[in-house]
């Protein structure tokens, strides 16, 4: 069995799914918002310009530290327990 090893490529695969995800998490969030006010007073507050971009620049803000984080601790780990063979 090979190591794991966590260099720049796993950091940017968490990087990319994070961003991802958190934007995707926001604009569905706005989305579920939006169908509350319209069954609560009829007017379907939804723009896609501004939700989108919303959702885009949250994600990155969100999604970048998280990424970020769960490589260190990887890294951390790794440097901890390099031979975790049991």
């Amino acid at each position: 069995m090979t190591p794991n090893t966590y260099g720049l490529k796993s950091l940017f695969i968490l990087l990319i799914t994070f961003i991802v995800t958190m934007t995707l998490a926001f604009l569905s969030g706005c989305l579920c918002a939006a169908i509350l006010v319209y069954f609560k007073n009829g007017s379907f507050i939804f723009g896609w310009h501004e939700d989108v971009l919303f959702s885009i620049k949250r994600g990155i803000a969100v999604g970048i530290p998280t990424g970020v984080g769960i490589w260190l601790l990887s890294k951390m780990k790794e440097k901890e327990d390099p031979s975790s063979d049991s």
